[in-house]
This record gives C-alpha cells, structure tokens and sequence, in this order.
C-alpha cells in the first residue's frame, strides 16, 4: 500500500480493498451469469474455464479503475529449483501502481462447489490449505493479511446449508491452521453468501479468508 505506519489505517484501508473486490466479483458474476442465459453462451463445468471468461470480459472489461485481475499468476520463485511453488488463480493489484511492494496484491482462490462431499473436500484441501501449506513457506502468500476463496457454485444447491458443511469440514481436513467458525457477512436473495473467517497458523500467524459462493447453476451447461 505504499506503507501507512499506523496499522490501524492499513487494517482499515484493507477492510475497504476486500468488500471493493468482492462487490466488483459480484456484479461482474451476476452480469456474466445473465450474460450467458440471455444469449445461450453458456459456461463448461470447469473452474479454468469460468475463470477465464469471468477475468476476461468482465472484472477487467468492466474494471473499477483501481484493481486488475491477473489469472493464472506463477507465485513463490524457488530459487533452488528455478520453479514457481504455486499458481493462483486470480491475482489481485492495482491498476494505478498504488500498492509500490510488488510481492502487495490480494488472491482469489477459486474452487467449483456442487455440493457433494468430494468438491466439499477439495475446496479445503486444494484451496484453504494453500494459504498455509506446506510450511513454513505456504503455495499462497498474504501480504495484506485478507484474501479470498471464490466458490463457483455449479449445481442448484442451497448455498447456505452447504456453507454450513464446509464451516464444519475444516475441524477435521484443514492442516496448518486453526479456523474460527464463519461469519456471515453479506448475502443476495440466495444467488450468493459472502462470509469471512479467521485462521490461525503456526508458520504465518493469522490471517482472514472471505468465502464467496455465487450461483451459476443456471449459466453451466449441462451437456
């Protein structure tokens, strides 16, 4: 953030960066969704997929001005091995050089949700954990302390009983963190949940993940 000195303002500032990010992820999802039914251009089950289409013709298309959306972004340079440890998903910087750290940007994890007990799994084991495994390097880092696991809900489930699930999967799945119980934060007639959740980890300290989980049921094809 160029480095305020006074936590409080960065914690604040922080704050205000993640709900911009996840309204922006909002209503680009929601635009994207109406988008697909209305001209029957419909999504393919894959998170790869949707997350191409979702950075692409919306989040930077219809950018807010202060953030782009990087997919696919090589993360932690191994020197010993001359090969990045992780790739994220969706790397989040600013669009107007206002974070001046090149290593301050916020990640989007995304992961497609359809209720079964396996994408519950994977959710946690492939996604979670990737903000704090393996030690004490993890695949994903946290500079600002905030990011977010983005749930491409792909089957018309309820969200919130599922949300529920997960909260509980993490007891028992989640290595090398200790996660507090989600909290609800914002939600939209069903079509998505927004809720946050601190985790405590030996190897970074603590952390906060934002869990948005947006229904695109409608927008995949079935085929």
């Amino acid at each position: 953030m160029g480095g305020f000195r006074n936590e409080a303002i960065n914690s604040a500032f922080d704050c205000g960066f993640i709900n911009r990010i996840i309204t922006h992820l909002t209503s680009s999802g929601k635009q994207m969704k109406s988008d697909c039914i209305s001209t029957d251009n419909l999504l393919r089950n894959n998170e790869d997929d949707i997350t191409n289409r979702l950075t692409s013709v919306y989040l930077n298309a219809k950018s807010d001005d202060i953030f782009r959306y990087l997919p696919q972004s090589p993360e932690h340079f191994d020197s010993n091995t001359d090969h990045y440890i992780g790739r994220t998903d969706i790397q989040v910087i600013s669009s107007n050089h206002f974070f001046q750290d090149a290593k301050a940007y916020h990640i989007i994890e995304c992961k497609r949700i359809d209720g079964t007990h396996n994408l519950n799994n994977k959710y946690i084991t492939e996604g979670v954990e990737r903000f704090f495994s393996p030690a004490p390097k993890p695949k994903y880092s946290s500079y600002y302390r905030q990011n977010i696991m983005f749930g491409y809900v792909v089957e018309s489930i309820s969200i919130s009983d599922n949300a529920e699930k997960i909260d509980c999967l993490q007891c028992t799945l989640l290595t090398g963190a200790v996660a507090s119980n989600f909290v609800l934060k914002n939600s939209d007639n069903s079509e998505y949940y927004d809720y946050k959740c601190d985790y405590v980890s030996d190897s970074i300290g603590k952390i906060e993940l934002s869990h948005l989980f947006f229904d695109f049921s409608d927008a995949i094809c079935k085929n």
